[in-house]
């Protein structure tokens, strides 16, 4: 692949930041485009929207000229307004449609087979008991025991959250007892188990949750 230009460069570097980050959305989430080795092809996409957004703006700021009195603040939100139709115009009417319904349909099908899958994994080990299926969030979520981590342990890092939450939906499932309050022993005894899971296996961030 031939090297970027710098003036390539500086028109990717000035796509709207919404258009940027919509059409690297479909194109990898939806159409399957791998950003590793073809980011270009994203590029010029959202730079193709990009200029069509920046003549559609144009139009909508020729169609309704500020009056004679208006002030630059005026001038400021009617150039924003009219940036804002013209995206939501383009982004609408050029790449939302590329998802096809056939691709929607592929995706939903794909979607309800993996969650029947998880909920079979889940069962299985609910019906093991595996002891320690929390560590790997083998464990089906529960409000409750979100409810339960954030009275708790509400002050700690995110993937200790994540964890804890792991552990007391697994302990609700197994009918074993669960903490209330932070000043529960329970709590801590089973903080320690949260913390030797993070020292065994050590996240990248400890304060995002997964």
């Amino acid at each position: 692949m031939a090297p970027q230009s710098e003036e390539f460069i500086a028109q990717v570097e000035g796509i709207d930041l919404t258009i940027a980050a919509e059409t690297r959305r479909i194109l990898v989430e939806w159409l399957g485009i791998d950003p590793a080795t073809e980011q270009e092809q994203i590029d010029r996409e959202a730079l193709r929207l990009q200029q069509m957004t920046e003549d559609a703006a144009e139009q909508f700021e020729q169609a309704t000229p500020t009056t004679p009195d208006a002030t630059y603040q005026d001038a400021v939100r009617a150039k924003e307004t009219a940036w804002r139709a013209a995206r939501e115009m383009v982004l609408e009417g050029e790449l939302y449609p590329q998802v096809t319904p056939e691709i929607r349909a592929a995706q939903e099908e794909f979607e309800t087979v993996l969650d029947q899958r998880i909920e079979e994994r889940w069962g299985v080990a609910r019906t093991a008991q595996d002891p320690d299926r929390w560590r790997t969030l083998n464990v089906k979520p529960n409000p409750v025991a979100v409810r339960v981590v954030e009275r708790v342990w509400l002050g700690k890092p995110g993937w200790f959250r994540t964890l804890a939450k792991s552990l007391i939906a697994q302990r609700i499932e197994d009918n074993q007892p669960v903490p209330m309050t932070s000043r529960d022993p329970l709590a801590d005894e089973l903080a320690a188990l949260i913390e030797d899971e993070m020292r065994r296996n050590p996240p990248q961030d400890p304060d995002l949750p997964f």
